[in-house]
């Protein structure tokens, strides 16, 4: 077991309208299960509640806009690696001279696993089906997941895959027999990741009945007695007071199986009590998804 030292290399939020909203199961799951998590509006509410004060009374508030991004805790990353033997042929040379002998083509279908756990202490709702994608790259292998933040269940995604090796071709010397095996690399990769929701808006309060000027959620956070764990937050993207927010922070969990590299090792088994490496190359091979199946994990 050794760390797995990555580099943020992108974090963005995938946003889609209610019609398409997540797996039916996944949705029943999340209804029937009882925990402290909580809708991060009702955060929100309880926030501005709490910034009334001289005779002021909460009336409503806007989300005009929202941000999810996340970022890897390097110092958790955890990787294994294991090799695994998933195929091979017996290369013969009878002749009385060298020859170049055709492995031939090879397929391998293996699955994909990744589950992902919001364990933020809130779920993200404001009408939409809400998924942050974190890319994480190191210096040899790059890997995404995936959080559903509408969710505190566990998700899990399966991809069932094929690959397909080439023909290879072998040099056999005269008299040689040589084994020709297929050699999988897979890697689970685990490890938390930083999950941010960044809200702007603006609430409405009441004086004497009556609705006073909109108050940034930004400001209202600084007059706040139950801040609800919110920070204030500035973004460089837009100008004027739609640059000012405030960011719900959270810690994701997440696990990952996946496949990397063929490799093809090459044995001269002729004695077969004393089988002597000779060659091991890496080969390019096509990969094709055939299905993909998400679920919440039991």
């Amino acid at each position: 077991m050794k760390k797995f030292m990555c580099l943020l290399l992108a974090s963005t939020i995938c946003i889609a309208p209610n019609i398409g909203t997540a797996p039916v199961n996944v949705m029943a799951a999340e209804n029937s299960k009882s925990s402290a998590f909580q809708n991060l509006d009702e955060r929100v509410t309880k926030m501005l509640q709490s910034a009334a004060s001289g005779g002021q009374v909460y009336g409503y508030h806007n989300i005009k806009d929202t941000n999810l991004n996340g970022r890897s805790i390097e110092s958790s990353i955890i990787e294994n690696s294991e090799l695994l033997t998933v195929g091979g042929t017996t290369l013969a040379n009878t002749l009385g001279q060298d020859q170049t002998l055709v492995s031939g083509s090879y397929e391998h279908e293996f699955s994909e696993t990744t589950s992902t756990t919001n364990t933020s202490g809130w779920t993200f709702g404001y009408g939409f089906n809400a998924t942050l994608n974190i890319l994480m790259v190191s210096a040899t292998h790059n890997f995404s997941v995936d959080y559903n933040m509408s969710t505190s269940n566990t998700i899990e995604k399966t991809e069932k895959r094929k690959l397909t090796v080439p023909e290879q071709n072998i040099f056999v010397p005269a008299g040689k027999t040589y084994r020709v095996n297929y050699v999988f690399e897979k890697l689970t990769i685990s490890g938390r990741n930083e999950l941010n929701a960044d809200l702007y808006g603006d609430a409405i309060y009441y004086y004497n009945n009556q609705p006073m000027s909109p108050q940034l959620l930004y400001s209202a956070l600084n007059f706040a007695t139950d801040k609800q764990g919110f920070e204030r937050v500035t973004r460089d993207t837009v100008e004027g007071n739609d640059r000012f927010g405030i960011r719900a922070k959270g810690i994701g969990q997440f696990k990952t199986e996946y496949g990397t590299e063929l490799y093809i090792e090459v044995i001269d088994i002729t004695n077969s009590r004393n089988p002597v490496k000779v060659e091991t190359r890496s080969v390019p091979v096509e990969f094709k998804t055939i299905s993909v199946d998400t679920r919440v994990a039991k």
